[in-house]
């Protein structure tokens, strides 16, 4: 039986999201704690040179690129991130490592790799602004603007990021204090707002962080405006994984973060597979996630033919 987005989604969100502990008291800035502060401030940690440049599948979309040049940018891109790939993999161990101590209360030893963190991410800025630099040489002017827009909202986001983790590092005293007194340390629950490029939800948030899980809610195929892409199932598709990638990369998480996906689909047939499939090869080839297909009779945004929403696992 077909069943309407609200309902699936309702019964997806009853299902699936943890429970957080509620109560009269905060953590830093509310409850009785609301004037503990636990010191010091985040620490500047790299942005979006950590996961790298716009990746192929979204440069794509993004920067409405013809089949040659998305062709060469493909080339370019996939040498760039061999090419870097033991930086960012030492970068993104750090970063784990320090977000395990950092969730344990010891915000002395998470210190420990900051130092490394902020070097690797220097060398990682410098090949990075080479990169895009190196993009005028195929790519026109009015792509080069959309290109330099996505990156401002990565930057915009990194910084988000980093005011949201001023929380986390007050907090880490408190649970540093709650596990020193053998008291059980909760997850905090995070709504995210939507990065530069992707339109608001009608309703709730974009993503929600609960401990390194992340819930992103239901892509659609509209650009940032909330306007359709196009009319048919290739296109919204296309758009609606471009959608999800941004709002992974905003949130410091990649495709290869994504454990499941849940597609909505109007009118669904067996048929459609093959059309989702193409559209997101990025998503759904090599270590792809659980991936559920549901018909459905109407999505959220009239019109709509396609909704593609994800839980994955991050370093944060």
């Amino acid at each position: 039986m077909k069943r309407s987005l609200s309902n699936v989604f309702l019964a997806a969100t009853l299902l699936l999201a943890p429970h957080t502990a509620g109560g009269q008291g905060g953590y830093g800035r509310g409850g009785s704690m609301g004037q503990v502060r636990y010191g010091p401030s985040a620490p500047k940690l790299p942005g979006v040179e950590l996961t790298g440049p716009l990746d192929s599948a979204l440069a794509r979309v993004t920067l409405a690129l013809t089949p040659d040049q998305a062709k060469r940018y493909a080339q370019v891109y996939d040498s760039f991130m061999v090419a870097t790939r033991p930086q960012r993999d030492s970068a993104q161990d750090a970063l784990a490592k320090m977000n395990e101590r950092l969730d344990g209360g010891d915000r002395a030893a998470a210190m420990l790799y900051i130092e490394q963190l902020q070097d690797l991410g220097k060398y990682l800025k410098d090949r990075q602004d080479r990169f895009e630099s190196d993009l005028r040489r195929f790519l026109n002017g009015d792509q080069v603007k959309a290109y330099k827009k996505w990156r401002e909202g990565e930057d915009q986001a990194a910084e988000r990021k980093r005011r949201q983790d001023e929380v986390r590092w007050e907090e880490a005293g408190f649970r540093g204090q709650l596990a020193a007194g053998g008291g059980v340390t909760p997850e905090i629950k995070t709504a995210l707002p939507s990065p530069s490029g992707v339109a608001d939800p009608a309703l709730g948030s974009q993503s929600v962080r609960v401990g390194r899980n992340l819930y992103i809610t239901g892509q659609l195929g509209v650009d940032s405006s909330g306007t359709l892409v196009g009319s048919d199932l290739r296109a919204q598709a296309e758009r609606a994984f471009a959608n999800l990638a941004t709002v992974l990369q905003a949130a410091n998480a990649s495709r290869r973060d994504v454990t499941a996906l849940t597609i909505y689909v109007v009118n669904y047939h067996p048929a459609d597979l093959e059309t989702i499939r193409v559209a997101g090869a990025a998503f759904l080839g090599t270590n792809a996630p659980v991936v559920t297909v549901l018909g459905v009779q109407s999505l959220s945004h009239d019109g709509a033919l396609i909704a593609i929403g994800a839980t994955a696992m991050s370093a944060r």
